[in-house]
């Protein structure tokens, strides 16, 4: 009698149709895959008991996905595991834990056992009513500034937290010559990556990302670690610098100056040079050396930060890039303010027509 076989499974057949039907099946197909790797096929038995297993498996995943994490103690739930992990080392998290008891206690001496499991019940209800938007209340914490904007690191000051990030996240500030508030700045920096989600530097782009972990590992994994400050984000970080020091003459470029002439008034001369001849009758005022223009004096914080952030290797900008950084600046100022002056006219042509006050 003649038997039809197969090679990988170590099966015969009486007929080549069952043969043929072999061949499609999931047994044989993994039979292969063992034989490529050179392992021993298994049994149909035995195949069957590891699709079982794998699917069993597989159940009890999705069943844990399902599960959505609760703090009974703050009344919250949570996205996943991550958050939820996150959430118990936090302040309000531990002071819930030692009141909860405390609570749980009274509720049960004023009430009785029928009641109190009533108020646990409508308890969850509310809990369950309650917006989506409290699950991310822990998340949404500005970084403070002695915390590192790129990981979990915590320093004694500021000064050390921006080294940590300099020399581990090669993270520096530009044109930090110019910066009049260094501390207001990371804590911009700290409310945009805490509470925004938004990276440091493709954040113009309308990027933003669920939780501060997110944003943060994606600043690591792309090499974000820096700050974008070109463009319409001058605008943003405007209030933290001071660019008056690189045009210390405050002049205008297009501005039509005047040829020295003699004043009409025959107490005060213009030489060509620019120098200012007075009466001496005037000798009393032209001796204060009062001046129009005067230049913003730097802080001794100021001082000791710049000097602090030279030493950590931070370089400074070009008179160039200053230059048409403040260009830009001056250019986006000038449209904003013409923007909202056109906005505030148009507000007030919203009312057509007008009730006289007096009536005369």
């Amino acid at each position: 009698m003649m038997t039809f076989t197969c090679i990988s499974c170590h099966v015969a057949f009486k007929e080549p149709n069952i043969q043929r039907e072999h061949y499609k099946t999931d047994w044989h197909r993994y039979n292969l895959k063992r034989k490529v790797v050179d392992l021993p096929p298994v049994t149909a038995e035995v195949f069957q008991q590891r699709v079982l297993e794998q699917r069993t498996q597989a159940n009890q995943q999705e069943a844990t996905k399902s599960l959505t994490p609760y703090c009974t103690y703050c009344k919250k739930k949570f996205g996943s595991e991550k958050s939820y992990e996150n959430h118990l080392p936090s302040k309000k998290h531990q002071d819930n834990v030692l009141n909860g008891p405390k609570l749980a206690i009274k509720k049960t001496e004023n009430a009785g056992p029928a009641e109190s499991e009533v108020a646990v019940n409508e308890e969850e209800i509310e809990v369950e009513e309650e917006d989506d938007s409290d699950e991310w209340e822990d998340d949404d914490e500005a970084i403070p500034v002695t915390s590192c904007l790129f990981c979990n690191h915590k320093s004694d000051s500021l000064e050390s937290s921006l080294k940590h990030m300099s020399s581990q996240h090669s993270f520096f500030i530009p044109d930090f010559e110019y910066v009049i508030d260094i501390e207001g700045m990371v804590t911009y920096l700290g409310e945009r990556v805490g509470q925004g989600h938004i990276c440091t530097w493709c954040g113009h782009l309308g990027r933003q990302f669920p939780s501060t972990e997110a944003v943060q590992k994606h600043m690591l994994d792309k090499g974000h670690c820096k700050l974008f400050h070109e463009g319409e984000v001058l605008l943003e970080y405007s209030d933290f610098y001071d660019y008056s020091t690189s045009y210390p003459d405050g002049g205008d470029a297009n501005e039509e100056v005047e040829p020295n002439v003699i004043n009409d008034l025959g107490f005060e001369l213009v030489l060509p040079s620019g120098s200012t001849i007075g009466h001496r009758s005037l000798n009393r005022y032209y001796r204060q050396k009062l001046n129009p223009n005067p230049r913003p004096v730097p802080t001794r914080a100021a001082i000791q930060h710049g000097n602090y952030f030279k030493a950590l290797g931070w370089t400074t900008s070009t008179k160039e890039i200053v230059e048409k950084k403040v260009r830009d600046i001056t250019f986006m100022r000038k449209m904003f303010l013409k923007n909202q002056l056109g906005v505030s006219v148009k507000a007030n042509k919203l009312q057509k027509h007008f009730r006289r006050q007096v009536d005369m």
